[in-house]
């Protein structure tokens, strides 16, 4: 079964783009099945804790027991710090795509709904660190700079595929607005401004200057994110 999994940091355009592929024809969606495994673990206080952890395995080996039994193509949503030590070798069969994004934004949009974020909110050395198991497992897989998609996401789409070895299709452009069925229980604390979106937007600017220890989380982040935007895909 074809299953292209995402893993993707935090406010990186993730729910939009499992929005887009799910308007693949004949495709489905699962949107982030290792968020309550990851709170168990972590004991992480999100928006909607109790909720997520009634609503989901919290045991990730029941969670890629689950995946296992997917029928159609799938695109996974999954965030890189939901897998955190987790073995990824279950998924050696499926493409991947690692979506990032600058950190500055992805910590200033955080910041809107959890104050106190911290480097494993920001996902990149998880990402980092879920990039080289999947080249050791030798699957098919390509970085992708969200920001670098919203340019021209038709073109974007077009190379992306295409690197995937996977069919473009212009349905993926845009989505009706509202809630999905699809949405994971935490859609109501998270995804209120994609609900009212019908397609991509253009990038958000980098925030002003953010309070000092947000500034001084991104400085550590920057390194983490210019090594997986060394090996983007150049989309041009």
């Amino acid at each position: 079964m074809e299953v292209l999994h995402a893993l993707s940091g935090p406010r990186n355009v993730s729910t939009a783009l499992m929005y887009s592929f799910a308007q693949r024809p004949g495709w489905g969606v699962v949107d982030e099945p290792f968020y309550a495994a990851y709170l168990a673990r972590t004991r992480a206080d999100h928006p909607g804790r109790k909720a997520v952890l009634a609503h989901q395995p919290i045991d990730p080996a029941a969670v890629w027991a689950e995946l296992a039994t997917l029928q159609r193509p799938t695109y996974l949503k999954n965030m890189a710090h939901h897998m955190d030590g987790l073995d990824l070798s279950p998924a050696a069969g499926w493409k991947h795509i690692l979506w990032i994004r600058s950190p500055r934004k992805v910590i200033a949009s955080f910041a809107k709904v959890v104050p106190e974020v911290s480097l494993r909110d920001v996902a990149l050395r998880e990402q980092l660190d879920a990039l080289k198991q999947l080249e050791s497992l030798g699957a098919p897989l390509v970085v992708v700079d969200s920001d670098d998609l919203l340019r021209d996401p038709e073109r974007g789409f077009r190379q992306v595929c295409a690197a995937l070895d996977l069919e473009f299709r212009p349905e993926q452009l845009s989505w009706p607005a509202g809630p999905k069925p699809y949405d994971g229980v935490w859609a109501p604390h998270w995804y209120a401004q994609v609900h009212q979106s019908t397609g991509f937007g253009t990038p958000s600017p980098e925030p002003p200057r953010m309070p000092e220890h947000l500034e001084a989380l991104a400085e550590e982040s920057a390194p983490l994110f210019a090594r997986l935007a060394n090996q983007a895909l150049l989309l041009e």
